[in-house]
């Protein structure tokens, strides 16, 4: 069964995990060779706790989702879930409760993936489309 909790103080060491194995790949990919100590300091300095739910299977904490509520958009920041959870229907069925939030509030939901990551397809079959893109990411949206 899948359930989400709100995350604590107690969850970064997870977190920071989750993120360099889940990521990880996709930024050294465009980025080059992962430094610890630079990207354990930037995940400290940007990652608000409060703003993060940890995704749970079965009792054990699996993945997590990060997003914020702005007047015009829901913005989808993380959905993260370790490598022995994907492929299992859990980041769409997290999407799929996002995007019903965005909607029953009348907005679309925004995000952005970075070029390489192969979540972009996962995103693309729920029908977001790219909105705009850099040379490392697309910005993407889901109409409301």
């Amino acid at each position: 069964m899948i359930a989400r909790r709100p995350a604590t103080r107690a969850d970064l060491e997870f977190l920071y995990r989750l993120m360099r194995e889940s990521l990880g790949p996709y930024v050294v990919e465009t980025y080059g060779p992962w430094d610890e100590a630079a990207q354990c300091e930037r995940f400290l300095r940007e990652t608000l706790v409060e703003t993060h739910e940890v995704v749970e299977l079965d009792g054990e904490p699996v993945g997590c989702l990060c997003t914020s509520s702005w007047r015009d958009a829901l913005k989808l920041h993380r959905v993260f879930l370790l490598p022995a959870a994907q492929g299992r229907g859990i980041g769409t069925q997290l999407v799929r409760e996002v995007l019903a939030a965005g909607h029953a509030t009348g907005r679309p939901v925004r995000l952005r993936v970075l070029r390489v990551n192969p979540a972009r397809r996962l995103y693309e079959r729920l029908g977001f489309k790219v909105t705009s893109e850099s040379a490392t990411h697309f910005e993407m949206e889901h109409p409301a």
